[in-house]
């Protein structure tokens, strides 16, 4: 109790908190494998890591995972035969701008084009087991993201894997056609037939 007293219930300062986002823990949310709609919330180049890379915070914009925020990075291109023009084409793209306005020959990047811009991306979380070191994020144009969204959807969803009847108990009570009998089911809560 004596400790308790020495505590400053009085404390206060000043502070600015406008233009920051509460932690709500969904930044560090695990988000599966699929297509998602995000916004570009911030791009950045930090000298101190890699002054030839962009980095996007991309924040989840709907569904389940809205407002889980990842990250991503692109190296800036060394020069016109570099091929990571092709991502920045698909990023572009995937924030709304035209094949026309993209074909018209020399164009500026910089955060404003990217800014509160909309993108149509297909996310992989990493995986270590698998190879995957790191999370990878693939920026698709609208149509193509549609396509392929409806495609990944589609598919079923991965079924349990074990031996059949392993829930009631490593195949105990399961009869040749891998159902489980009615029986065993009252046997595992305590009752007999």
């Amino acid at each position: 109790m004596e400790q308790d007293n020495k505590m400053d219930r009085e404390w206060n300062f000043s502070i600015n908190l406008s233009g920051l986002n509460a932690p709500t823990g969904r930044k560090a949310m695990d988000v599966p494998e699929g297509y998602y709609r995000a916004v570009v919330a911030d791009s950045y180049v930090n000298p101190e890591r890699n002054k030839s890379r962009v980095v996007f915070k991309l924040t989840i914009s709907e569904g389940p995972f809205k407002g889980v925020v990842r990250t991503d990075g692109m190296n800036i291109p060394r020069d016109d035969e570099d091929n990571v023009r092709f991502y920045w084409r698909g990023m572009a793209e995937s924030a709304g701008y035209s094949p026309a306005e993209l074909d018209a020959g020399q164009i500026e990047l910089g955060p404003k084009a990217f800014a509160d811009r909309t993108v149509f991306i297909h996310f992989t979380p990493k995986d270590e087991a698998a190879g995957r070191t790191y999370e990878k994020v693939d920026y698709l144009a609208p149509t193509e993201w549609n396509q392929q969204k409806q495609v990944f959807d589609a598919q079923p969803a991965a079924a349990p894997t074990g031996p059949i009847g392993s829930v009631l108990g490593a195949g105990n009570g399961v009869s040749p056609s891998g159902t489980t009998t009615k029986s065993a089911v009252l046997n595992k809560l305590g009752i007999t037939a």
